[in-house]
């Protein structure tokens, strides 16, 4: 199976090649080479893992108007002791802008205003329009193609055990496809409300098309605002969801919401640094009533040790940005997180059993990165999740990890 996924991607590649205009001006290729090591353990003996990824891009010009985007990866992952290739296709796009309106069909990024419900590539089109009034959006996106780690849905416990259960070249449709969802937005962005408040709303619903014993359909109104005052910028977002859960011919509906404060500020240096707070809140799962724990449709991950789902979960952030040198740059991060409810996250350090408090540990990680030249990239970091931090678990192990990261673009 390796090797078919392999040509395929090959031949399409090949296509596209053949549709390059004539004039070495219209198309613009490159590849990306991107490595990472990590080594990490705490509560269990220390483990090693690898990823290589090898990322062809390919970007057309059609006109004045129009444009065809390439992107495909091969990856090789080291993990639990195993090793296992992945192919994927990345972003694959066309594009073409008339005037004031915009058309966008293949498999695009798209991101929701709190990049917390809906954020990656999805696979549909998307219409855009600028006025004097702001810029506004429709989309509709189908997940069911999508390399489900990159898509990361899990909003049944039948998505979650799908990615969990990994990938089997011997059963590749059954193992590497996303959870198959449906997913529509419209979406409204104004970059200077009154000259001042740049403001980005978004409602996005979602249906399930599982065709499961257990579906979750569920739908999103988010809105973020950013007001930048000086060397400060303040920023506040805010999510409120509906769901229906249907389960064993029963269905029950959810309400739940997540919200984000963010403050962040530029110190008077001689080099370029930031130092931000950030708050991100989402609503537990009541005893009883309709309050539920806020399940986006991208189960992104939170904290760089910790790598949370947010399902149950909330953070309090202080992080630093330097960059000291032309090619220096470093980064720290303290990261406490705190159960909305005791039994929505079960994950590490709570092991799978309920926790007794709410404060769940204290996670501290910096970074060193180094770019000597243009298309060369090294970040070395490393930390550590602290659980004595908290109530939750206190007596649980702490976990540590580095890791070194190596980017390589050649053109």
């Amino acid at each position: 199976m390796n090797n078919i996924i392999f040509k395929r991607l090959v031949f399409v590649f090949l296509v596209l090649l053949f549709l390059m205009p004539a004039s070495l001006k219209a198309f613009d290729f490159g590849l990306l080479l991107n490595q990472n090591l990590g080594l990490g353990g705490g509560e269990y003996d220390p483990v090693l893992d690898y990823e290589a990824a090898l990322i062809p891009r390919l970007s057309i010009l059609l006109g004045d108007s129009g444009d065809l985007y390439f992107s495909a990866s091969l990856k090789a992952v080291y993990e639990n002791k195993e090793w296992i290739f992945v192919p994927e296709l990345l972003r694959n796009e066309f594009s073409w802008r008339s005037g004031s309106t915009a058309f966008q069909l293949g498999r695009m990024m798209y991101a929701d205003p709190m990049i917390l419900t809906a954020s990656g590539l999805f696979d549909g089109l998307r219409f855009t329009l600028d006025t004097a009034r702001g810029n506004f959006g429709i989309g509709v996106w189908y997940t069911g193609f999508l390399y489900k780690d990159r898509a990361n849905i899990a909003m049944t416990g039948a998505d979650a055990a799908s990615i969990r259960d990994g990938l089997d070249m011997d059963n590749f449709f059954d193992t590497y496809f996303a959870s198959r969802r449906l997913m529509a937005a419209v979406d409204w962005e104004h970059p200077s409300v009154a000259e001042m408040l740049r403001l980005n709303v978004a409602l996005i619903c979602q249906v399930d098309l599982n065709n499961r014993d257990h579906s979750y359909n569920s739908q999103y109104l988010i809105a973020k605002a950013s007001l930048p005052v000086q060397n400060f910028i303040f920023e506040v977002g805010g999510a409120l969801e509906t769901a229906q859960e249907e389960f064993d011919n029963k269905t029950d509906t959810y309400i739940a919401f997540a919200a984000d404060i963010g403050v962040h500020w530029r110190p008077p240096t001689q080099f370029n640094s930031m130092l931000s707070f950030n708050g991100r809140f989402t609503s537990g799962k009541a005893e009883s009533g309709s309050m539920s724990a806020f399940i986006p449709i991208n189960a992104l991950y939170h904290g760089d040790i910790l790598k949370a789902e947010i399902p149950g979960l909330s953070m309090l952030s202080l992080k630093y940005l330097a960059r000291l040198h032309e090619a220096y740059s470093i980064g720290f991060t303290a990261s406490h997180f705190v159960l909305s409810d005791k039994g929505s996250y079960t994950a590490y350090p709570l092991y799978g059993e309920p926790a007794d408090n709410y404060f769940l540990g204290t996670e501290f990680f910096g970074r060193f990165i180094w770019s000597p030249l243009s298309d060369l990239n090294l970040t070395l970091g490393g930390g550590i999740f602290l659980p004595s931090l908290g109530n939750a678990a206190p007596k649980a192990d702490p976990r540590w990890r580095v890791e070194l990261a190596v980017n390589l673009a050649l053109r």
